[in-house]
């Protein structure tokens, strides 16, 4: 007989893994996760052996398909992405994190908010009204407490970042400090920029926070497990059949609300598979992505802390002629190379640990960059199912060259880190700022159509009317009851940030929609509640530090 839970939440990724930290403790609740789990008492700084064996031995082939008819690694999903128009029939391998914590287990921890343009974006897309800074401002707040969320301390930088910062603001473009989810960081180096776990528990996605919380509130995890379908009945969502790790279909049911936060390509395909897109065609439209490049310099000296590993410490956006932020981002100061591990492999770059730190350490005058270009002139699609999933990303077009737009952002991106590399004596840099456009061009297109494109975005946006929408402004489905989506596929419109600190305030808020709406559960505090009370302890210890001042001055 299967078994019965209040919630059925399908992935541990930001979404649906933070989501389930929110509600276990006023439901049952079961989480599946197609990856494994390795499992172990969160120790920041120090790790468990399980995590610490899983991120020291893993190696090019978790991030390869176990078969040519399976698009699943070991820790990865392999979507084919169709990118390149010039080459119809040319795939590009998009990889996806496939484990408990999803892509915050193993993401690069920088920590952005949306700028103001994406929530006026938000509105011109789909018409959401509610969807606004102030509204998310206790979401945000709620995540980056549980998530430590800060910004590093400029004696834990490294050289590189030091230098970029002041030369960049020395030829006036505003750079900004990057906070990063990270706890008890021993700066170790052992990991590539992004595409690896945190050896030592210190970069605190789900899988150190809210997965554990949602477990010592009674949630059922089960792992290595691969949702197949949502079961609908009359229009209601009551249940959802998985694959488990044997191979055997399994059915569980749901009381009240089914959770699909399988992210921006797995979500869209678990309703294909179950009848939603019949129901609803905007289900796996309007894909939203942010191609990028690395840009990697040689500078005289050979003290520059590469061997540090990642150091995303700051940013700054691409600024056009006038001044004017244009919809590209620099994360300055990255590691050796600033990619990530499926590329970095078509190098032989070492990924992790002893052979990674040694190669930065052979090239000790190395620096680098990555550019993200936020907002492509293209939209993509997700087809397909489950088992046979298919991608099409068009941003490259049919002159083998990306659309004009992302181009321009990209290169004028390359142009200006340039500048300031150059400024601080770089006597190498690749992509070459001075190389002819043309070429210029054919660098990044190239870079970009292997590489693919990172933080899907939504293919199940959210809306306030069900025929430019998957799902309404609290991310229930306008078509089946009981259904939920929480992942980066409900994003209405693609922003200008790493999508991991949005993704989670929109778990937060779906969690309060849960525990008041689903649930019935009003004595639960909301993250207004939670910012009002943390206000209130702020504004106490202030007083108290003001009496304690006061009362020093008196004695002295």
């Amino acid at each position: 007989m299967a078994d019965t839970y209040d919630v059925i939440i399908c992935g541990s990724g930001s979404g649906g893994g933070f989501l389930a930290g929110q509600i276990a403790q006023n439901a049952s609740v079961l989480i599946i996760e197609a990856g494994p789990y390795p499992a172990g008492a969160v120790n920041p700084g120090v790790g468990s052996p399980a995590r610490r064996t899983l991120s020291t031995q893993m190696n090019l082939g978790t991030y390869i398909p176990n078969s040519t008819a399976s698009n699943r690694g070991a820790v990865s999903w392999s979507y084919p992405m169709y990118m390149d128009q010039s080459q119809p029939s040319t795939v590009t391998v998009q990889r996806e994190a496939r484990i408990v914590g999803g892509g915050s287990f193993i993401n690069v921890g920088a920590w952005l908010r949306p700028r103001l343009v994406d929530w006026d974006g938000f509105h011109d897309e789909t018409g959401v009204t509610d969807w606004t800074k102030p509204l998310f401002e206790p979401h945000f707040q709620r995540a980056e407490r549980i998530l430590s969320v800060h910004r590093d301390l400029r004696q834990y930088w490294n050289k590189s970042s030091l230098a970029y910062e002041q030369a960049a603001i020395k030829l006036g473009i505003p750079v900004f400090e990057t906070a990063s989810n990270r706890l008890n960081c021993i700066r170790c180096g052992h990991r590539l920029d992004a595409g690896m776990p945190c050896k030592y528990d210190s970069l605190m996605g789900t899988a150190m926070t809210q997965i554990p919380k949602a477990m010592a509130s009674g949630a059922k995890l089960v792992s290595d497990a691969s949702v197949q379908q949502v079961i609908v009945q009359n229009g209601t969502a009551t249940g959802v059949i998985y694959r488990d790790s044997t191979g055997a279909l399994v059915t569980a049911n749901a009381r009240k609300l089914v959770v699909i936060s399988a992210g921006c390509y797995g979500s869209p395909l678990i309703l294909r598979n179950s009848g939603v897109f019949d129901l609803n065609p905007n289900v796996g439209n309007y894909l939203r992505s942010h191609p990028g490049a690395p840009m990697d310099v040689l500078l005289p000296g050979d003290d520059w802390n590469q061997d540090r590993g990642y150091q995303w410490n700051m940013h700054h956006y691409v600024m056009d002629q006038y001044g004017d932020p244009m919809d590209a981002c620099v994360h300055a100061g990255a590691g050796f190379m600033a990619t990530t591990p499926w590329v970095a492999a078509s190098f032989r770059i070492p990924l992790f640990g002893a052979p990674y730190k040694d190669a930065m350490r052979a090239w000790p005058s190395r620096a680098g960059a990555f550019i993200f270009t936020w907002k492509p002139a293209v939209y993509g699609r997700v087809v397909g199912t489950v088992d046979n999933p298919v991608i099409s990303y068009p941003v490259i077009g049919k002159d083998g060259l990306l659309e004009p737009k992302t181009l321009n952002d990209l290169i004028s991106g390359i142009k200006q880190v340039g500048k300031v590399y150059e400024s601080l004596g770089a006597y190498a840099m690749f992509p070459n700022p001075n190389d002819p456009i043309s070429v210029l061009a054919q660098q990044v297109s190239l870079f970009v159509s292997i590489s693919g494109a990172l933080h899907g975005q939504g293919t199940c946006r959210a809306g306030v009317k069900q025929s430019n929408s998957v799902v309404d402004t609290n991310c229930m489905s306008w078509d089946v009851k009981n259904l939920m989506v929480c992942d980066a596929s409900v994003i209405p419109n693609h922003i200008s940030a790493n999508p991991n600190a949005l993704i989670m305030a929109i778990a937060s808020r779906a969690g309060d929609f849960v525990n008041s709406q689903i649930l019935g559960v009003k004595s639960s505090p909301t993250a207004y509640d939670e910012m009002l009370a943390a206000q209130a302890a702020l504004a106490a210890q202030a007083q108290q530090e003001a009496a304690a001042d006061a009362a020093a001055a008196g004695v002295n």
